[in-house]
């Protein structure tokens, strides 16, 4: 990505209490050699936008997500398995601990591309760099393997700085702006 245009996304934040596992797998990956271990905000890619969602879109959305963790007894979880890395057009793949939460519909105007699959995103890789996932050695499971409070929010991220050609950049600038919660859980 050598320009200087933006990207707008919406994400889901996990809990403050994901911070220090997730922070020890972005270490454990930025020590493997993987350059865009401090890349993104430690939280799952939903869409790719247009445009930022509005307040009461947001407000649906999470709402969606809860509706998302009642399903087959996860008893309000959203679980973490194996890494996974998830491409994203016109930017880097994200890459982390993949979510048992399905993907939202997403029903609104403004979505580019809807992820398929969820990861809290560790570490982001170029296109081309997947072969860098072959010097991370066998990654332990995140504890806890699952949280339940979360927020959903819009992104937008930049570069830094233009790089050579071909080259790939790691550095951005974000703005996260006003999370909605999900919906508390009750049994």
């Amino acid at each position: 990505m050598n320009t200087l245009d933006f990207k707008n996304f919406v994400i889901l934040i996990p809990h403050r209490d994901m911070a220090g596992p997730l922070h020890a797998l972005s270490r454990r990956l930025f020590a493997a050699g993987i350059p865009g271990a401090w890349s993104f905000p430690y939280a799952a890619p939903l869409a790719l936008l247009k445009r930022p969602l509005l307040p009461p879109e947001l407000q649906s959305l999470a709402s969606e997500l809860r509706s998302g963790t009642l399903r087959d007894a996860t008893d309000g979880k959203i679980n973490l398995g194996k890494p996974a890395l998830v491409p994203c057009p016109g930017f880097h793949g994200f890459f982390g601990p993949a979510l048992d939460l399905p993907p939202p519909s997403l029903p609104y105007p403004g979505v580019l591309y809807p992820f398929p699959k969820l990861v809290l995103c560790t570490g982001l890789f170029a296109p081309g760099d997947e072969a860098l996932l072959n010097n991370i050695p066998d990654i332990p499971p995140v504890n806890p393997a699952f949280f339940r409070a979360a927020m959903v929010a819009n992104l937008t991220i930049k570069p830094l700085e233009t790089v050579p050609e071909g080259a790939a950049n790691y550095s951005f600038t974000w703005r996260i702006g006003k999370p909605r919660w999900l919906p508390a859980y009750r049994r």
